[in-house]
């Protein structure tokens, strides 16, 4: 199964990872933008990774919710592709 779906898997960890470890540092980018631009909707972006990162770190929940997320990311794309499976057989 996980032969057939290395992309699957390899979007899975990415993003796992990302909500992981990548909100406070895409904060950090909007902020350093923000700067670079004056722009006030980078700024709004800033506060909502910035929170975003904050919270989903000190919640207790976080390393299942993000194994949660990868399996979801690799069971719709299983069950994607066993439907295509199947609608070509029924041709």
């Amino acid at each position: 199964m996980l032969q057939q779906h290395k992309k699957a898997l390899v979007w899975a960890l990415l993003i796992a990872l990302y909500l992981r470890f990548g909100l406070p540092l895409t904060a950090v980018g909007f902020y350093e933008l923000y700067h670079l631009t004056q722009f006030d909707p980078l700024y709004w972006g800033y506060g909502i990774f910035k929170a975003s990162g904050y919270y989903f770190s000190v919640w207790p929940y976080q390393s299942l919710s993000c194994i949660a997320v990868a399996v979801l990311i690799i069971g719709a794309a299983y069950l994607l592709s066993r439907r295509r499976q199947a609608r070509e057989t029924l041709k």
